[in-house]
């Protein structure tokens, strides 16, 4: 019986620990940077604001910018990026799931994949903030997803 409750215990830990994992891929495109011109492809199944995010990190990166209807090839313009985004609430709504394809001459020349777990201690951070990290990612610009520091407690004394 003492088995039974010790497997138990140590499989609910085993899916516990599996929700809290943050896991970022990161294919660079840093030729991205050097395009004329980027065509997003529209994805209506995710959220406005996800679109909106990368037009204003092409703007901020001095990148020419159009988008596309949904049923555009990935070879319609020289560089392409598609992307999806899926919001998951937990006390509050958070960008869960997240990639970002780069295309070149419609094929595929880089990536960034990002999965929250459900109890990662960073899943709060603003998804236009998360989506800037991915695009800093995919350009070349930063090598890495920087996470946050946690917040410190301050105790009175």
């Amino acid at each position: 019986m003492k088995v039974i409750k010790v497997f138990f215990m140590l499989s609910i830990l085993a899916a516990v620990s599996g929700c809290g994992k943050f896991d970022v891929v990161n294919r660079p495109a840093p030729e991205l940077m050097q395009a004329k011109e980027v065509c997003i492809i529209d994805h209506p199944q995710t959220r406005e604001g996800f679109k909106l995010a990368l037009q204003q990190w092409l703007v901020k990166e001095g990148v020419n910018y159009s988008v596309l209807p949904a049923n555009s090839k990935s070879d319609a313009c020289d560089w392409v990026l598609r992307y999806y985004g899926r919001w998951s609430w937990d006390l509050a709504l958070f960008l869960s799931d997240a990639e970002i394809t780069a295309y070149h001459q419609g094929r595929d020349a880089g990536e960034v994949k990002l999965r929250v777990g459900q109890w990662d201690s960073y899943k709060f951070e603003p998804g236009d903030q998360r989506i800037n990290k991915m695009m800093d990612m995919l350009s070349g610009k930063a090598d890495h997803y920087v996470l946050a520091k946690p917040k410190r407690k301050v105790h009175a004394r």
